[in-house]
């Protein structure tokens, strides 16, 4: 790991160095004509947006790397499956387990506001013709479903007409040839809630 471990270690200097480049930046050419400059020391906002867009540049370059040689789906499953292991590794639990969910309005529009649902999240497996909730369309980002979920992410509900194992990865396709990796689907619609429904 000696070799792994010196470009690593080269990677986080270059980090920390761009990290403040880009604080820089911002007080330069953007924090001045900001109203809340006067509470920026407070609210530290610089410091996350700065550590935001050094995120997303990082797990842009690794999508665009990963984009070169494998399908869509297979990026997508990748990209999922290193953020799982990213939250396990941080102490997360990711359980295949039941909620209860209140939909908000902008979640999905065909569901009404006092409705709640049922959810399995984290499935271990699918079945052929289950309900799941899988990101909106209009959302092309790899998400880990049940965090994206719960996050308030908009969603669809689909019906899965096929599951199968392909490489190390489990997918699921719905309609005619949108296929969704495992790790993708926010959840297993078990139920919908409505007042005076019993669970």
């Amino acid at each position: 790991m000696g070799a792994l471990q010196e470009r690593l270690d080269i990677f986080q200097e270059e980090t920390e160095t761009a990290y403040q480049d880009i604080m820089n930046i911002l007080e330069d050419k953007y924090c001045w004509k900001c109203p809340m400059r006067s509470t920026s020391k407070n609210s530290r906002c610089r410091e996350v947006h700065a550590g935001r867009v050094l995120q997303e540049a990082m797990d842009q370059g690794i999508y665009n790397h990963l984009q070169i040689n494998l399908s869509p789906v297979e990026v997508n499953a990748l990209i999922a499956r290193i953020q799982k292991k990213k939250t396990k590794k941080q102490g997360g639990v990711q359980r295949e387990k039941t909620i209860i969910l209140r939909v908000e309005g902008d979640q999905n529009p065909n569901f009404n506001p006092h409705e709640w649902l049922m959810v399995k999240i984290n499935p271990r497996k699918l079945l052929k013709g289950e309900k799941i909730l899988i990101p909106d369309g209009s959302f092309n980002t790899p998400l880990i479903g049940a965090y994206a979920l719960i996050a308030g992410f908009p969603f669809q509900i689909a019906i899965a007409s096929r599951v199968f194992h392909e490489g190390n990865f489990w997918y699921v396709e719905v309609g005619e040839q949108d296929i969704w990796p495992l790790e993708s689907v926010f959840g297993v619609l078990i139920k919908v809630l409505t007042e005076g429904n019993s669970i």
